[in-house]
């Protein structure tokens, strides 16, 4: 019985600090008191995960050709993406996944020699608790 007492006393009282937290907030909602509260910046808000794939449409086979992924989100370069990989699936529907390495500038990317044929490029990019998938394709002869 005793632990159930404790149990609800506790509730009660985190939730009358809860409340108090709340009518604080509330109160300084514009004040330059409490700098962040009750204010938003022009920046705040949902954005979406944007994917800029560059890949030459042909290329010639045993060439190296750069596969990039400029990954942006409020037009501001994504460096600590959680996952950028490169699928690349040949004619017959078979893939390989290749993971890319931020360039320090503006993009992940991998270099890949192909054979002959004509290629899916897919670019999983997961970033900021969005993922996206945007596709191209090449033609290697």
């Amino acid at each position: 019985m005793k632990k159930w007492s404790f149990a609800l006393l506790s509730l009660v009282l985190a939730g009358g600090l809860a409340a108090c937290g709340a009518d604080d907030d509330a109160d300084s909602a514009g004040n330059d008191e409490h700098s962040g509260h009750g204010e938003q910046s022009a920046d705040e808000g949902v954005h979406p995960l944007e994917v800029e794939l560059e890949l030459p449409e042909t290329a010639a086979a045993g060439e190296e050709v750069t596969i990039r992924a400029k990954v942006t989100m409020n037009d501001k370069v994504i460096d600590d993406a959680d996952e950028v990989e490169f699928e690349i699936e040949d004619e017959s529907g078979e893939s390989e996944m290749i993971e890319a390495a931020f360039d320090g500038t503006d993009s992940y990317s991998i270099d890949h020699a192909f054979e002959p044929g004509t290629y899916k490029v897919t670019s999983h990019v997961t970033a900021h608790q969005q993922h996206t998938m945007p596709k191209k394709e090449i033609t290697v002869e």
